[in-house]
């Protein structure tokens, strides 16, 4: 824990309250918590706890899903509303106030309770202190992270000194997902949590935390403790109202992908993404490309607006006498806003002209269903050049089990196509998923997802 207003260095820790509300979680069939990106982690997780998946609390935990909606961040905002003594949880006493408010009373003490009784029968202490070598690996990787990470930059940038202690968590089983609870503290002020997840490991399993990857979402979780306050001032705007429910409705199969589901989430997110994007300029000013891919990456998550408000926020930078907080220059924004809402519609149909398409697949066409055993390589086309860096294959929806990749060979054809090896079985269903995270175009556009399946002969 630390104050950025006292520059203290922030140092990543690894939390059982995040833990545990993470692997019940994945016990109770979250899908959101059922990565399986740290496979040694999970594992170790599946071997001391499947034998208790029929527990009280695992059945409570589906039961609050289904009726409440429990998951995602209401899961990590449980978890920081606990506080734990010895092996026994209990609830911070503002709890009410700040945990997410899926949660009903009735619902958030009796989970408590069962996770007391759980946590005792299935000898959850035992399993934390065998994994605490893993957690130290964690923890020091992380911390490399950390090591050019600007807290002074808050305070410059906003104008405003921190009120807030900050916190670094590593959700070890978290997979991709990344949160950012906070709760109030004895004192008036709130501990914020950047819960960061872990999704990249070497050859041998160990934990990766690349710069590039993991820092820009730390930027981000703190962001939000200085933008989310702003819009107190201003929800009640009706033309900020109309603006920003305009741009939900044009691009809400993106934003609601991203449980973005309210014109308020996706107004705070475009300014603190924007604002990642200030951090990276201000702090990385010989090598334009870092911020450049950050634009990239949010235009790619439906923020369509972002580099145009980037630059809106440069104007805020270059003229700090006059605007001395982003306090000040938030009319501004809402006229942004405006004139963002006016034209959404014509810059997301010039946007989707622009993405590139998957042309052809050999030597089997998409959703053949006697693709011969013996096949050994795929070839995929695009129907332009592409940057030729990078490539995104994930798992489809019949899962590792039905994943045919052995290997990239790369790219080929001056970047218009990619070479994949395969490893088949006769009479077998297999199904991957390209995505637009690495799959770019030259200039920078993304694929759509594209869903391949086919099915071997005998």
């Amino acid at each position: 824990m630390a104050l950025l207003a006292h520059a203290q260095v922030l140092k990543p820790s690894v939390d059982k309250r995040i833990e545990i509300l993470s692997l019940v979680s994945r016990l109770a069939g979250y899908e959101e918590y059922n990565s399986d990106d740290a496979e040694k982690y999970v594992a170790a997780i599946h071997s001391h706890f499947d034998p208790y998946k029929t527990d009280t609390l695992i059945r409570y935990a589906v039961t609050v899903r289904e009726q409440l909606g429990i998951g995602f961040d209401a899961v990590m905002s449980f978890a920081v509303n606990l506080q734990q003594k010895g092996h026994k949880f209990s609830l911070q006493p503002n709890w009410q106030k700040d945990i997410d408010k899926r949660w009903t009373p009735g619902a958030v003490h009796e989970y408590v309770r069962l996770l007391n009784k759980f946590y005792k029968t299935a000898k959850a202490e035992a399993f934390f202190s065998q994994q605490k070598p893993y957690y130290e690996k964690v923890i020091n990787a992380f911390g490399q992270v950390l090591a050019r990470f600007n807290q002074s930059w808050y305070q410059e940038y906003y104008g405003i000194a921190p009120k807030d202690q900050f916190t670094i968590v590593v959700g070890c089983g978290n997979g991709g997902g990344n949160y950012g609870p906070s709760v109030e503290l004895k004192n008036k002020t709130h501990q914020v949590y950047a819960i960061m997840g872990s999704w990249s490991f070497d050859k041998e399993g160990e934990p990766v935390f690349k710069e590039q990857s993991y820092l820009p979402t730390v930027i981000h979780e703190f962001n939000h403790s200085f933008i989310n306050p702003l819009l107190t001032k201003y929800e009640n705007n009706s033309e900020l109202q109309k603006s920003m429910q305009t741009l939900l409705d044009t691009m809400r199969a993106e934003m609601e992908g991203q449980a973005y589901r309210n014109w308020h989430t996706v107004l705070n997110e475009s300014l603190v993404r924007a604002s990642v994007v200030r951090y990276l300029m201000k702090n990385n000013p010989a090598d334009k490309s870092i911020a450049e891919e950050e634009i990239i990456i949010q235009q790619n998550r439906g923020f369509l607006w972002m580099r145009d408000l980037v630059a809106l926020l440069g104007e805020y930078e270059n003229n700090r006498n006059r605007y001395t907080t982003v306090d000040v220059f938030y009319p501004t924004i809402i006229e942004f806003f405006h004139t963002a809402s006016q034209k959404i519609s014509q810059t997301k149909k010039l946007y989707e002209s622009n993405l590139p398409q998957i042309a052809a697949m050999e030597p089997f066409v998409n959703g053949a269903q006697q693709v011969d055993p013996s096949t050994k390589e795929l070839i995929v086309r695009f129907d332009r050049v592409m940057r030729g860096k990078g490539y995104s294959i994930n798992y489809g929806s019949l899962g590792r089990q039905a994943f045919p990749l052995k290997s990239v060979i790369g790219y080929t054809e001056d970047n218009k196509a990619i070479r994949l090896e395969l490893d088949l079985k006769p009479n077998t269903e297999y199904e991957m998923v390209l995505t637009g995270l690495s799959f770019r175009s030259s200039d920078g556009y993304p694929i759509r997802n594209y869903v391949v399946k086919f099915k071997t002969g005998n």
